[in-house]
């Protein structure tokens, strides 16, 4: 995944290795990861290999995800053991022929190691790290960015639940075919916000509306940055079967979003369009989030 925050600056090892899981949205722990730098060193975006293939195809994968426009320098890191540094040091010796390479950093557990030819830096003969302890997590923290332990846990939050999707689909076998939507959501938007997960009697019915443009547009105007909403569409993502997720696998990643978890945000957007492009309400909000712009500065438009 790429994931960008626009106003974060690299000074430091110490500056870059704290970003690293605010921009991922997890702690990577066996990972390659590149962050791609602007001018001024600025972080433009991020992106994340698990150690599971070759040098030369974890660096294609890294490779196409550069961001096309202003990218001028590309810092390495490789989370995991020691002989994680074959690894690495083979994908800077092919990425640096595509973008120049501002650090390789090879991270086990609190030490770290740089590793690019004739740096000086103090990584060069080994530091130890505190990425939670730097100036840029503290500011990201502040800024409501959230790191989760584990790429595991960012996914497990849209990972489907079979059981509940089994339940869900009982409940929509036995709807009358005249259903009726009106005051749903509101209903639905309700219960949610006094801390209540919704039951299957509520959940087939909604999954029904939200196929349908006035009832996502509704629930779209309606979402706002609450943790509640983002629970909320997150959770029916997780238990609608497959055929209804788009909408709130949509209006999960919406929320998402607004809250600054671009990572969550761009999983969300993945389940919805995994299929296809999605409907308008989808590409609408996957054309937001790319825009790499912070939620805070977009000035939200009345209808899509």
């Amino acid at each position: 995944m790429t994931d960008p925050v626009s106003d974060t600056v690299f000074r430091s090892p110490n500056d870059l290795l704290g970003a690293v899981p605010y921009l991922l949205g997890y702690h990577p722990v066996t990972e390659i990861v590149a962050v791609y730098l602007g001018a001024d060193q600025q972080i433009l975006g991020v992106a994340a290999e698990p150690l599971r293939t070759s040098a030369e195809t974890l660096t294609e994968h890294l490779a196409i995800r550069a961001p096309a426009d202003g990218c001028t320098e590309v810092a390495l890191i490789g989370y995991g053991p020691p002989p994680t540094r074959s690894t690495l040091a083979g994908i800077a010796r092919i990425l640096d022929l595509f973008l120049p390479l501002h650090a390789v950093l090879l991270v086990a557990g609190t030490r770290c190691v740089c590793l690019l030819d004739g740096c000086t830096c103090p990584a060069s003969r080994g530091v130890d790290v505190d990425p939670a302890n730097t100036r840029v997590a503290t500011q990201l923290t502040v800024e409501g960015m959230v790191a989760l332990p584990s790429r595991h846990a960012l996914q497990t939050l849209v990972a489907p639940d079979l059981v509940a999707q089994a339940e869900t689909e009982a409940a929509l076998a036995v709807l009358p075919q005249d259903l009726a939507v009106a005051g749903l959501l509101d209903d639905v938007l309700a219960h949610a916000n006094q801390g209540r997960r919704l039951t299957t009697g509520q959940l087939a019915p909604l999954a029904v509306a939200l196929t349908g443009r006035d009832a996502q547009e509704a629930a779209w105007r309606a979402a706002c940055a609450c943790m509640w909403q983002r629970d909320l569409w997150l959770d029916v993502t997780r238990r609608v079967p497959h055929r209804y997720i788009t909408g709130p696998a949509t209006l999960a990643a919406w929320c998402a979003w607004r809250r600054n978890e671009h990572a969550l945000a761009t999983v969300a957007l993945r389940h919805a369009i995994r299929d296809g492009p999605g409907d308008k309400l989808t590409r609408l909000v996957t054309s937001v989030v790319r825009t790499r712009l912070p939620a805070q500065r977009l000035r939200r438009p009345t209808t899509h």
